[in-house]
């Protein structure tokens, strides 16, 4: 199973996309990758959503990024990769709005619905928080000392 973390837009700034950039790789090749979906220059979310959609597949398993979403603490989100790793026939895809948030087709779509935080977060910093806590589940899978309990 491979894990896509699919954003609504490339991030501008360089250092944020340099770091999430940075986790991604740190997981072990082959299990986590990052897709980008061009975002709509007017901020209409039904564009992005269409966009969104033409890159999703039938048999992914789509979990969509939204401050309203099922909050997990680190451990519990290593379980729930570990847990999906061996049950998800498609691809595990997250997928991270534009600005506006994302169309109700999206919402549709979506197979489950996390959030990385309460309180809401631009986008660029949501690819990066996703980034991180995507190495983290991997370390406290693997067993090593990143995450300290």
């Amino acid at each position: 199973m491979k894990i896509v973390v699919l954003a609504t837009g490339r991030p501008k700034d360089k250092n944020v996309a340099i770091c999430a950039g940075m986790f991604i790789e740190r997981i072990p090749k082959g299990f986590v990758e990052m897709e980008f979906a061009a975002p709509a220059k007017d901020g209409n979310i039904e564009k992005e959503g269409v966009l969104i959609l033409k890159r999703l597949r039938k048999r992914d398993t789509v979990i969509l990024l939204d401050e309203h979403g099922k909050m997990y603490d680190s451990v519990e989100f290593s379980d729930y990769i570990s847990e999906s790793l061996g049950t998800v026939e498609g691809r595990l895809v997250f997928v991270i709005g534009g600005a506006y948030g994302v169309s109700q087709d999206v919402k549709k779509r979506a197979d489950g619905i996390i959030s990385l935080s309460k309180m809401t977060m631009p986008h660029e910093l949501c690819l990066l928080f996703l980034s991180e806590q995507l190495y983290r589940a991997f370390s406290i899978i693997a067993g090593t000392d990143y995450h300290h309990m």
